[in-house]
């Protein structure tokens, strides 16, 4: 038992070593288990572990268990607050953390202020502020300060308020699929999830759960025409179907990508939004990408007729990038300069 708490200034292991605490160099060739705490360099060949005090006598609990550098093939431990640094295939703290942990594998912490690098995944439970950078998945379950790079990233919450929408901010996700439940800084990533997105999202479809519209509408160039727009206040994803009831000269249906600003009055029972598209149409008789394409802007007023209803009306200005084979005598002859109308209920 004394061994638990006597503290060392070096401590050498041809196997493992059992301290109270070590401040100074600790070498084992299996292990290292410290009672209450660490500071200096320890080097194992397993693992090293700081701190079990908190976990085996937790009444006594002990606010900081590490301080300097680990060094592990397996796994390093800490179950206090750590400052510095934690390289190993496993880096778990299970406290605080600040610095640096870079794992074979995965990082953990309870909350994290630094670098977390990994090869696969990295973690904070309550919070980070700095870089976490895997090739799979990043997770922040609070407040995210800096940046997250990865295949996936999810942050409980992004940055501080980006009132001005613009994308100098204090938080960044970068990746192919971004989550978070608030995010007040930058979505970089093919997909963007968000159930409030108060920042900027760049991405190809950009979800935001409290903002986004559905359009019912009749245009010049599909009767039946589908509008739906995801994104955030900053802009919003537009995609359309439309659909024509075999009427000739006009394409059977089409599909089309574009981006929408929106801007509402005061009262919110007013609106104006200004949208670019690209078309794909499908003439008769023709392939889908063998149709026609049209660059389009739709300019639209709308007011609200119910409670939750708008009523849309617009003009559109379009450009045809291509030539169609299978044309035919078309309702508007007036060559690839496209004028259109827009009418619709949101």
């Amino acid at each position: 038992m004394s061994e638990l708490i006597r503290d060392y200034n070096l401590s050498l292991n041809l196997s493992s070593g059992v301290t109270g605490s070590v401040h100074g160099i600790e070498l084992s060739l299996i292990s290292s288990y410290n009672y209450q705490s660490f500071q200096g360099i320890q080097v194992s060949g397993f693992a090293n572990i700081s701190g079990a005090n908190n976990i085996l006598n937790p009444k006594e609990k002990l606010e900081e268990t590490f301080r300097g550098f680990q060094f592990a093939g397996l796994m390093n431990k800490t179950f206090g607050d750590g400052t510095g640094w934690q390289l190993a295939s496993f880096n778990i703290a299970e406290s605080s953390f600040k610095g640096f942990q870079m794992a074979l594998i995965s990082n953990k912490a309870r909350d994290m202020t630094g670098i977390q690098l990994a090869g696969l995944i990295n973690s904070s439970v309550k919070g980070f502020g700095g870089i976490q950078m895997a090739p799979l998945f990043n997770y922040s379950g609070g407040q995210s300060y800096g940046m997250q790079i990865a295949l996936f990233n999810y942050a409980r919450s992004g940055g501080l308020i980006n009132s001005r929408k613009t994308i100098f901010t204090d938080f960044y996700q970068i990746g192919l699929i971004n989550f978070s439940k608030v995010n007040n800084g930058n979505q970089i990533g093919l997909i963007n999830i968000t159930e409030k997105n108060n920042g900027v999202p760049l991405g190809l479809i950009n979800i935001d759960a409290s903002h986004g519209n559905a359009s019912f509408r009749a245009t010049d160039m599909f009767l039946s025409n589908l509008a739906i727009s995801t994104g955030s206040a900053f802009y919003t994803n537009l995609i359309q179907v439309g659909y024509n009831f075999s009427i000739t000269g006009m394409p059977v249906w089409g599909l089309a990508y574009g981006l929408e600003k929106e801007w509402k009055n005061t009262d919110k029972n007013k609106l104006i939004s200004l949208s670019l598209s690209l078309w794909q149409q499908k003439e008769k008789d023709e392939k889908l990408l063998e149709g026609p394409r049209i660059l389009r802007t739709e300019l639209i007023y709308g007011f609200k007729i119910t409670k939750f209803r708008f009523l849309e009306i617009g003009a559109a200005f379009g450009y045809q990038l291509n030539e169609s084979t299978a044309l035919e005598p078309t309702l508007l002859p007036i060559g690839k300069v496209l004028p259109g109308f827009i009418m619709g209920i949101r």
